[in-house]
């Protein structure tokens, strides 16, 4: 299976090439903006192509001529892309509907990679793939701009909408825990916004597996959840870590008031993954055994 990923260098990017070419018979394409491959990554080719370039990501795809194309690349600093909307609007929203259309033309299967944040929080409970959204950020509403666009254009796709990522490949809520703790400083985490930490390892072993099933027709295109089992806030999830690691440091649980960033995030963003549990036919593991893992793994190299 020929596939293409872009922003194959980013957190997510490396897990998704790692995973796709353990497939036996996998062949993997690693696209990013302006860099090439990483050692952390298993692409077998990298090609630097920028998805927000549409004539040059178009030809990029027609010479490859993917059978699955996943976009993985986006512009994910929450903050940033609120001071910087036409940035966010231009990578998340635009690059996505580059690739899109390139994916399309090629006859392959597309898979978007969304978030949690199109969502406003308000529900009081986990979000379906059903619910209506509503997002209270820039970031928010390019990624659903990308998202719409897909649904409205793409004949064989997946949307998946995850939330609070951690892995080896890019800075991380885990890894800042660890290392201010190792280094003396205290930590501030918000109380009072929940959702579900997903460890991109287990994120990307579930997109694999649903690709492979929406190319055979053995599962419907569409939108699907996809995280860790569990709810915490971060200032739990911090805790948890400390804990697990036996450190000591000053944690101050603070408002999201208090954290004084110029975007909104929801206030409980969980999804439901009962749609993805019955079309894998597993569920993914707790949040907590999935940070444990990392921690592990990260010590190890």
């Amino acid at each position: 299976m020929r596939v293409l990923i872009t922003g194959a260098t980013g957190m997510l990017g490396c897990d998704l090439c790692r995973e796709f070419a353990g497939i036996p018979g996998g062949c993997v394409i690693g696209l990013a903006r302006g860099r090439h491959g990483t050692g952390l990554c298993r692409a077998s080719e990298f090609l630097a192509v920028d998805i927000t370039d549409r004539d040059q990501l178009i030809r990029a795809v027609r010479d490859i001529k993917p059978e699955v194309l996943i976009n993985s690349a986006a512009a994910a600093d929450v903050d940033f892309c609120e001071l910087n909307p036409e940035e966010a609007f231009k990578v998340n929203a635009e690059g996505a509907k580059n690739a899109a259309d390139a994916a399309e033309e090629v006859k392959a299967v597309f898979v978007q990679i969304s978030t949690d944040y199109v969502f406003d929080g308000e529900k009081g409970s986990t979000y379906t793939e059903d619910d209506k959204p509503n997002p209270v950020s820039i970031y928010g509403e390019s990624k659903l701009a990308a998202d719409d666009y897909v649904r409205s254009v793409c004949g064989r796709y997946a949307i998946i909408r995850s939330s609070w990522m951690f892995g080896s490949c890019g800075n991380n809520f885990v890894d800042f825990v660890v290392e201010s703790a190792n280094a003396g400083r205290g930590i501030r985490a918000i109380s009072e916004k929940f959702g579900s930490p997903t460890y991109t390892v287990d994120l990307a072993k579930a997109v694999s597996g649903l690709t492979i099933k929406v190319k055979e027709s053995k599962a419907p295109s569409g939108i699907y959840n996809i995280t860790n089992a569990g709810v915490c806030s971060r200032y739990e999830l911090a805790k948890e870590i400390l804990e697990y690691c036996k450190l000591e440091a000053e944690l101050s649980a603070i408002s999201a008031k208090d954290a004084s960033g110029p975007a909104l995030r929801p206030r409980f963003s969980a999804l439901d993954n009962t749609k993805i549990s019955k079309a894998l036919g597993y569920k993914l593991r707790g949040y907590g055994e999935a940070f444990k893992d990392y921690i592990k793994t990260r010590k190890r190299g």
